[in-house]
């Protein structure tokens, strides 16, 4: 693709970011900028600012050994990952419910990318689970951006990025997690606070369980002779 001369450094960092949450980008995958510039038809330049934004986003990592890297995430990551979207989103959620702001265009909003998840999580290609993730970031974000505050927003979504980035290098059930994403949702049109709260970290308790138990097994082959 060649990109326009404006902001290259941020479209080569949008499209990269793109490429690995999509799974097109691998953990492990190195990341050499001459490469991905004549891909991209630009310079070396702004591919290796994009990187250092990728870096860190979190996404990408660099080693004295093999240069910049995708990152690849290990059980401590996953642990740590899962900690910040409970406390994120939790709070969010009772923020978002204290000031009233879980409306109609909230709910249309949680509605939409709810059957499009739903749509997408049952198919079995990679573009089918890369949009699935898209329409589950999209669920997320916005229950999180309920609570009107940016910072906290912003935050999230660069752990988002961080867990999407892991569930393309792992199989998961995306059906079950379309369930889960069902039950919030029918909570949040009940006015529910307490039944909200309780769908949201029983949904994210079992991704955790889920994520960790496939890096557990990925761990375990990679080990194998």
């Amino acid at each position: 693709m060649t990109m326009t001369k404006t902001t290259l450094a941020e479209q080569a960092y949008q499209e990269l970011r793109e490429r690995i949450i999509s799974g097109r980008l691998p953990g492990g995958r190195r990341l050499l900028p001459n490469d991905l510039a004549a891909d991209l038809g630009i310079s070396p330049t702004p591919v290796k600012e994009a990187c250092l934004r990728l870096e860190a986003d979190g996404l990408v990592s660099t080693s004295s050994r093999r240069g910049m890297v995708v990152r690849s995430f290990s059980e401590e990551d996953v642990e740590e990952i899962y900690a910040a979207r409970i406390l994120i989103e939790k709070g969010a959620v009772e923020a978002a419910f204290d000031a009233g702001r879980l409306d109609e265009t909230v709910r249309r909003s949680l509605s939409r990318s709810l059957e499009q998840h739903r749509r997408f999580a049952a198919g079995t290609s990679l573009d089918d689970l890369s949009q699935a993730l898209l329409h589950d970031r999209a669920f997320h974000s916005t229950l999180v951006a309920a609570a009107g505050i940016r910072t906290i927003s912003e935050a999230h979504a660069r752990i988002l990025g961080q867990t999407h980035t892991l569930f393309v290098s792992v199989p998961g059930d995306y059906e079950r997690s379309v369930a889960e994403h069902q039950a919030v949702f029918d909570a949040v049109m009940a006015g529910d606070r307490r039944r909200t709260l309780e769908a949201l970290i029983n949904h994210l308790t079992r991704s955790r369980e889920n994520t960790l138990r496939q890096v557990r097994m990925l761990a375990t082959q990679a080990a194998l002779p």
